[in-house]
């Protein structure tokens, strides 16, 4: 080919080439604009749905101390700061939205914190407000719904996290015991929205009627919630007696003291399902006592105890191997030396209780504290222990053939009595473990899917 020839060919080439990449870019920046425009749209129908109409603006005052007042034709008065109105902007610059996430595209990096609006209105019933790089439109009833100044919309924003605001004894819990049918829970929505809610609020909620004589329950309720959560007793595990056990739930038939699973991980799983394959043929009950109860009642009768169990951390180990099944399917030894420290009672900033983690058996002869102390450690948790057993505290919860029970591990010490195997098999059980955001994600999403009005806005 001569040199003319080649150059006329490289010069097509190019051409067609530079086509298709120009042809490239005005598709993606057409499609980004009509992606703003669909995601403003569905922000705006997505808050829509959250709140019945309120009362119109009916003014709005200029910065003051960089803050915007509000106030509504109902009397209702709100102070939002102005970073807060830029951060939180309902438009296409600020956040993404679609289908598949919500998400802000403000970098805090790039952020400028101390921007001021060029321009502050009511307009069309909105406050606009003109910022150097985009322009904010809050309808009446989204700023209604985010008023900081509302503490009913405090109380009903902490609500999200689904954290319990009661407790319960043994008279309560008997009357309010949530229970549900297992087709129901399977294939309703609403039924799951339920079940889950009652797990979330009184820390634990039974399904009845499942199916009887198989360990397949476990998976297939497990994956109507969400993810399974597995441990070094795998994924989905079973409880009977063994004769090489690895836990004392196999070592024997005997009585069980309360505890928490897995106080020897330093993030235990959450919540704990155990479904009856096959009961035993006399006792094997189960126990359950509300911790959070527990703590409440030592914090206002012995509050040198209660001191004791939320500043002393215990230490836990677990040492040992188990045979479960591995990734290919066949059985594998798993070998593990666990070891953890927690306190007995955990508070958040505010003084709450949070979390409750003690197991006896796991407990380690460590105490990382002045010597002097650790006869009170040991007398603070004789006193814990006794007030679990107090009668007034313990649910009784005997479970039939194809009964599952889904509870808080981390809020509800468990345990069993003794009990006697059938001479031809013997007691049963298979479980799994999940993590409080795998159950409070699935709350929320039927929440927003059903349209119930505890929905939250998400953005």
């Amino acid at each position: 080919m001569d040199f003319n020839r080649k150059c006329f060919v490289q010069t097509q080439v190019f051409c067609q080439l530079r086509f298709v990449v120009q042809y490239r870019q005005y598709l993606h920046q057409t499609s980004t604009q009509l992606f703003n425009k669909t995601a403003s749209l569905m922000f705006a129908r997505s808050q829509a749905k959250l709140l019945t109409k309120v009362a119109k603006i009916a003014s709005i005052s200029q910065p003051i101390n960089r803050i915007i007042t509000v106030e509504w034709t109902d009397g209702m008065k709100g102070k939002f700061p102005l970073i807060w109105l830029r951060d939180c902007s309902p438009d296409p610059v600020t956040y993404s939205i679609g289908p598949a996430m919500t998400a802000r595209n403000l970098t805090m990096n790039e952020f400028d914190v101390e921007q001021s609006p060029k321009s502050v209105r009511l307009e069309n019933e909105q406050l606009v407000i003109d910022w150097k790089d985009t322009q904010s439109r809050f309808d009446s009833d989204w700023l209604r719904l985010r008023n900081p100044s509302d503490e009913e919309m405090a109380n009903r924003r902490r609500s999200v996290y689904l954290f319990p605001d009661s407790t319960w004894g043994k008279a309560e819990i008997e009357r309010k015991l949530k229970k549900f049918d297992h087709n129901a829970v399977m294939n309703d929505d609403k039924t799951l929205h339920d079940f889950l809610e009652a797990v979330c609020l009184d820390g634990i909620a039974l399904i009845k009627n499942g199916p009887t004589n198989t360990r397949a329950a476990v998976p297939d309720i497990g994956e109507r919630i969400g993810l399974i959560q597995s441990t070094h007793f795998g994924k989905v595990f079973e409880v009977t007696t063994k004769a090489d056990a690895s836990n004392k739930a196999y070592a024997s038939s005997g009585l069980l003291p309360f505890h928490t699973d897995f106080p020897s991980l330093a993030h235990p799983p959450e919540l704990q399902m155990l479904h009856m394959v096959r009961k035993a043929e006399e006792g094997g009950n189960n126990f359950f006592v509300d911790g959070f109860q527990v703590a409440e009642q030592i914090r206002k009768e012995r509050p040198d105890v209660f001191d004791i169990l939320t500043k002393y951390s215990l230490e836990f180990i677990e040492e040992g191997y188990d045979v479960h099944e591995g990734p290919n399917g066949n059985p594998k030894r798993f070998d593990y030396n666990m070891s953890a420290r927690h306190r007995t009672i955990k508070l958040d900033e505010h003084g709450k209780v949070i979390k409750i983690q003690f197991g006896n058996a796991m407990r380690s002869w460590f105490y990382d504290c002045d010597p002097e102390k650790i006869q009170d450690i040991y007398r603070a948790l004789k006193t814990f222990t006794d007030y679990c057993y107090k009668d007034e505290n313990v649910l009784k919860l005997p479970l039939e053939n194809g009964d599952t029970v889904l509870w808080a591990n981390t809020r509800l010490l468990h345990t069993r009595d003794a009990y006697r195997n059938a001479p031809d098999g013997n007691r049963t059980l298979t479980g799994c473990y999940f993590a409080w955001d795998v159950v409070k994600s699935k709350v929320r999403y039927l929440r927003r899917k059903l349209n119930l009005p505890s929905a939250q806005p998400s953005a």
